[in-house]
């Protein structure tokens, strides 16, 4: 018996050693690049690098249900879909998510039908303005709200996509996708 535990001791060691080590995050050279969209504030004017924001922490409790009033329709229910472009990974969609929700106050606005807020990896990460007219706009951490929302709600193992209103403005529409 012990001479088992031994052996096997001794086997995930040299698979260890020979797969390089075994580590939960991947190497600072494996992060893909963050990529804010245009008009947004760079990482390095936050002080940020992509490394930081694949490794941030995911908020625990964050409000992804909207509370519904009584007698007030939602303008905007959440679609968990991949129109045909794709699901991306989590920790993709996490890390533009975690770079719009550490803008806090500042306006994440839609100028026009659509617009990238922010790309990493496999994942884009845009908005979209449904009320047809005029500049909407929320701020960038309500924006990251409805972002959670599609991570937390539209997750087949590992793999997202999905839309979902900006916390409070069902007229900016946040979307997850591969394309």
């Amino acid at each position: 018996m012990i001479l088992d535990k031994i052996s096997l001791s001794a086997v995930f060691l040299c698979a260890v050693t020979l797969l390089g080590g075994v580590s939960a995050f991947p190497s600072p050279e494996e992060y893909p690049e963050v990529i804010p969209g245009p008009g947004m504030p760079s990482l390095e004017s936050l002080g940020l690098t992509s490394k930081d924001l694949y490794n941030a922490i995911e908020p625990e409790n964050i409000l992804t249900i909207f509370i519904v009033q009584e007698g007030l329709v939602p303008r905007f229910t959440r679609i968990c879909t991949d129109n045909g472009c794709g699901r991306v990974p989590k920790a993709d969609a996490q890390a533009c998510i975690n770079y719009l929700r550490g803008l806090g106050s500042k306006r994440c606005g839609v100028p026009h039908e659509n617009i990238v807020m922010c790309r990493a990896g496999q994942a884009i990460v845009s908005g979209s303005n449904i009320r047809g007219g005029g500049e909407v706009s929320s701020a960038c951490s309500d924006v990251a709200t409805g972002g959670q929302g599609i991570i937390n709600n539209c997750n087949w193992g590992g793999k997202i996509a999905g839309a979902d209103a900006a916390y409070g403005n069902g007229d900016l529409i946040v979307s997850i996708e591969k394309c």
